[in-house]
């Protein structure tokens, strides 16, 4: 479960105060710290909300497959055992099609992570190394 903000508009939240932030006691009185949607925070919570997401799929993709052998198994047993090509029974084949199906879920949830989460992982790690170049200059 994310207790992260919502990707709304300002205009769409229910509430309209700003968030807590903690002082570093470096900043000027009066000065506002960044707003929830800008900056690394964003990042980062994008980061999080991706992975998640990708992590759910190919979790719910391979345990899916597996859940619904399992109730084929119980609730039609007939079924299982009614030959299938090559003379082997149809349970064997689905049970042998875990092995693809789990590779299968495997290689969707790289090749998903490549392009929409290791993207933001690249944005992060450079926003943080632009953050910790900033604080050495200051002095």
């Amino acid at each position: 479960m994310s207790h992260d903000v919502p990707d709304l508009p300002p205009e769409r939240l229910l509430h309209d105060r700003p968030s807590p932030t903690w002082s570093t006691g470096d900043e000027p009185y009066g000065a506002r710290p960044a707003g929830p949607r800008s900056g690394a925070h964003r990042t980062l919570r994008l980061l999080r909300r991706a992975y998640r997401w990708h992590r759910r799929v190919a979790t719910v993709t391979a345990l899916g497959y597996f859940a619904a052998f399992l109730t084929l198994t119980v609730r039609a047993p007939a079924l299982m055992a009614r030959p299938g090509p090559g003379g082997l029974p149809t349970g064997l084949l689905l049970a042998l099609a875990q092995i693809p199906v789990t590779w299968l879920a495997v290689l969707v949830h790289e090749a998903a992570a490549h392009r929409f989460v290791d993207p933001l992982a690249r944005r992060a790690r450079r926003q943080a190394r632009v953050s910790v170049t900033d604080r050495e200059r200051t002095p």
